[in-house]
Parts: C-alpha cells; sequence; structure tokens
C-alpha cells in the first residue's frame, strides 16, 4: 500500500473512532469524508457501508469483552465470576456508544466481528458450564440478555444507573441459581 493511501486509511479509521466515540454513531461515510479530508471514493474503500465502519470501529471493544471474560474466568466462584464480568462488562458497555447496536444485531456486515460475537458466546457458554444447577441458558441468550441489561440500565439516569446495575444483577443472579423450573 502507498504511503498516502496508508496516511488516508489512518486517519479515516481515527476520524471515525473519535466520532463514535463522542456518540455519533449515525455519522454517514460522506460526513466521515469531510472530517477525514479524503474523497468519498477513498472513505468507500475503506467502509462500503456505514453499518461495517461502525463494526469496525466496535470491533475493539467487543474483543475488550472477551479480555473481561478470560480476566473473569480465572475467580475459582463460578457465580461471582459471571456477575463479575457482567458488573464489568456492563460498566464497559455504558461507556461505549454503539457497542449495544452492535452486539444485539444477529446479521454482521464484517468478519471480524463475527468472530469476536463468537468468541463471546463461547466465553458466556463456558461461564455458564460452570454454574451448579446449569441454568437453562445458553451463551448466545446470555449476550441477549447482557444488551438488555445494557438498554435497561442506560434508560436510567446517570446517577442511578450503579443502583440499577445491583438490582438487575441481583435480579438475575437470583434466577440463575433457583434451579429449573418444576
Amino acid at each position: 500500500m502507498r504511503a498516502d493511501a496508508a496516511r488516508n486509511r489512518q486517519r479515516i479509521h481515527d476520524v471515525a473512532r473519535q466520532a463514535i466515540a463522542a456518540g455519533d454513531t449515525t455519522l454517514t461515510l460522506n460526513e466521515l469524508a469531510r472530517r477525514a479530508e479524503v474523497g468519498v471514493g477513498t472513505v468507500y474503500r475503506v467502509f462500503p457501508t456505514q453499518r461495517a465502519m461502525l463494526e469496525a470501529v466496535l470491533e475493539d471493544s467487543a474483543r475488550d469483552l472477551i479480555r473481561l471474560a478470560d480476566a473473569a474466568e480465572r475467580e475459582s466462584d463460578p457465580h461471582r465470576a459471571l456477575e463479575e464480568f457482567l458488573r464489568t462488562a456492563l460498566a464497559a458497555a455504558l461507556e461505549q456508544p454503539g457497542l449495544f447496536n452492535v452486539l444485539i444485531t444477529v446479521t454482521d456486515e464484517t468478519d471480524a466481528l463475527r468472530r469476536a460475537k463468537a468468541e463471546l458466546v463461547t466465553r458466556a457458554s463456558q461461564f455458564l458450564g460452570r454454574l451448579h444447577p446449569a441454568p437453562a441458558l445458553t451463551g448466545e441468550n446470555l449476550l441477549k440478555l447482557f444488551c438488555g441489561l445494557i438498554h435497561a440500565i442506560s434508560e436510567h439516569p446517570e446517577d442511578r444507573r450503579p443502583a440499577a446495575t445491583d438490582a438487575y444483577l441481583q435480579l438475575l443472579r437470583a434466577g440463575l441459581t433457583a434451579g429449573p423450573a418444576g
């Protein structure tokens, strides 16, 4: 790749990352081109769609969730491990605009995000497999539940989010430890 093309590609990624981090998750590719001071065609060669841009930028955040899962996995108590992962991951997800939308979507445009989400589902399945009694919940279901928690907590005023997180996690813990309904 030519040096100027590499610089343009990096500038496009940087501007997209900054915009999304600032909450501009609906940034159009035309606006991205204007902000990055490159041609629209250059942006479209990097990101074929607005969704592909969002996925590419937020893939790192999905991988951060995998690292949080790995860290929590080292906890000897599986219930505490799951709760610690969810608590930490929820805090991280609430700080990352657009992550909920990327995680909740079933169809992904980028292979890298698809792989990251599959790995996150695998990690969630591992957490669930350590719980006794084993809940009737799959890793994929846990990821959807996680997205629901992100949405529910984000609906609370910022100063009430820690209490809401505690309440939702307590409810989840009670449901997971209750065992199957008879």
